[in-house]
């Protein structure tokens, strides 16, 4: 069982944002908005998609410590672009302004069995992250970092959408 979580704050956000996630992975998840996350949602996948949202869409930060599963959680988890964001946050790393739109270069540093080569990706945030040191950066853009991978846990990260572009991404992550 797959988890989707969504950091959405209204539900036309979910529209575009974690339905098509839902609808790339088939049977075998279930969907929570992360304000209602149970553990015993936790307990029963056996892993977790935190899902992107809205540009605009900043409320997850401010509940950053409804994230706090995160650190001990032993499950994979992959946190899509607003999810990438709270992932790190839990570990140390600092928001930054760095606003991409559109289709982004990106540039893999590291191998990953999320994806091979360079290659574009669909961007929509107007956050980039800082002081990822508990983190392996796996690909980047010309402006920021764009994937990563917590150095002891199967914890992913990426900045842009595959839901929109790059589905083989999702998965290869579900597989």
């Amino acid at each position: 069982m797959i988890l989707l979580i969504s950091t959405c704050s209204d539900r036309i956000s979910e529209e575009e944002f974690v339905m098509p996630i839902k609808a790339i992975i088939g049977k075998g998840c279930i969907t929570t908005h992360y304000s209602k996350l149970t553990n015993e949602e936790l307990e029963k996948c056996e892993k977790i998609i935190i899902c992107g949202t809205a540009l605009r869409d900043n409320k997850y930060i401010k509940d950053i410590k409804k994230f706090d599963w995160i650190k001990i959680t032993e499950k994979p988890v992959l946190g899509i672009c607003s999810g990438m964001q709270v992932i790190a946050l839990q570990f140390g790393a600092k928001l930054a302004k760095k606003k991409e739109i559109g289709m982004v270069r990106i540039r893999v540093k590291a191998p990953s069995k999320l994806f091979l080569g360079d290659f574009e990706a669909y961007e929509l945030h107007g956050n980039g992250l800082e002081n990822l040191g508990e983190f392996d950066i796996l690909a980047e853009s010309e402006n920021c970092v764009q994937a990563i991978r917590h150095k002891k846990k199967e914890i992913y990260g990426i900045m842009f959408h595959p839901e929109v572009r790059n589905e083989g991404i999702i998965r290869n992550f579900i597989s």
